[in-house]
């Protein structure tokens, strides 16, 4: 499959309509079964951006295999998480197929590239694909923007209770541990 310059001008001008938030991106990609390979390209794009910024900043990983390992990351997180929203979607009575919710969340996945800057790049970004997110699962679903920011971050917060679960035992067999020694 090669991209001519057309489809490559065309796919960047989708990636930034994504990150412009042009909630019709987001219902034209969902809608459009030939660009499925073009969202696990842009997420895997991103990625491997992103990764360039742990190579460059405060991790100094000094090897390709960070760069492959975040792609295939990011691929298989954009199934899970899509995997995961659009369950969750079902409950606030969504529309879309996983694969019409997939697509989107691919170019949702696009400002996930300022990770290249290091330190605060990946956070704005991560910050910045929620945002996207929120659009992309509000468009596929058609559902309002409240049941769509709640479908993005019903799963965040069930990750960060899980996260602080685990924290707490940690902490709590750390200081048995020293206070039994």
């Amino acid at each position: 499959m090669t991209i001519e310059g057309s489809q490559s001008a065309g796919m960047w001008e989708r990636v930034m309509r994504a990150v412009r938030l042009d909630p019709t991106l987001y219902k034209e990609v969902s809608a459009d079964e030939t660009k499925t390979v073009e969202a696990m390209l842009v997420t895997g794009l991103a990625a491997a951006l992103s990764g360039l910024g742990a190579i460059f900043g405060p991790a100094d990983f000094k090897f390709i295999g960070w760069i492959i390992g975040a792609v295939v990351a990011a691929t298989i997180g954009l199934a899970i998480g899509t995997g995961i929203l659009w369950l969750i979607g079902k409950l606030f009575s969504g529309k879309a197929q996983f694969i019409e919710m997939f697509r989107p969340l691919g170019y949702a996945y696009a400002p996930q590239a300022l990770g290249i800057i290091p330190w605060i790049g990946g956070i704005i970004g991560g910050i910045w694909s929620m945002v996207c997110a929120v659009f992309a699962v509000r468009e596929s679903e058609e559902v309002s923007t409240g049941s769509a920011v709640a479908i993005v971050l019903i799963p965040l917060l069930i990750g960060l209770v899980i996260l602080a679960v685990f924290a707490a035992a940690i902490l709590a067999a750390f200081f048995g541990y020293a206070n039994a020694s």
